[in-house]
């Protein structure tokens, strides 16, 4: 049971890892998230405040997301800012691409690392 959930985090930090690499970390990467007013990656403090702002917008409208991770995969989704719906995860000719939610979410939870 431990090695199965091991492996399921790692695969989840690979994921993320990746999903960033691809479709992050152009505009999430700590020298430049800030001037283009993006949380910076492997910012907790930056993280930490877009949570809570997402658990008050979940909050607001539990029927629309039911968690604050709910909250800013929609935003992902549909974009925010200057930010592209789905960040740069469906560029054209970037290959092998998952821009599936898992992935999302995964890009997600390893920025805020």
């Amino acid at each position: 049971m431990l090695i199965y959930l091991t492996s399921n985090l790692a695969f989840a930090d690979n994921l993320g890892k990746y999903t960033y690499e691809i479709a992050c970390k152009t505009c999430h990467a700590p020298d430049l998230a800030k001037a283009i007013k993006a949380p910076p990656a492997f910012d907790k403090k930056a993280w930490k405040l877009r949570f809570k702002q997402a658990k008050i917008e979940a909050k607001n409208n539990p029927l629309q997301f039911e968690t604050p991770m709910d909250y800013l995969l929609y935003n992902v989704k549909i974009g925010k800012g200057l930010m592209y719906h789905g960040g740069l995860c469906n560029a054209a000719g970037v290959p092998n691409t998952d821009c599936s939610d898992e992935a999302l979410i995964a890009a997600i939870n390893y920025m805020r690392k």
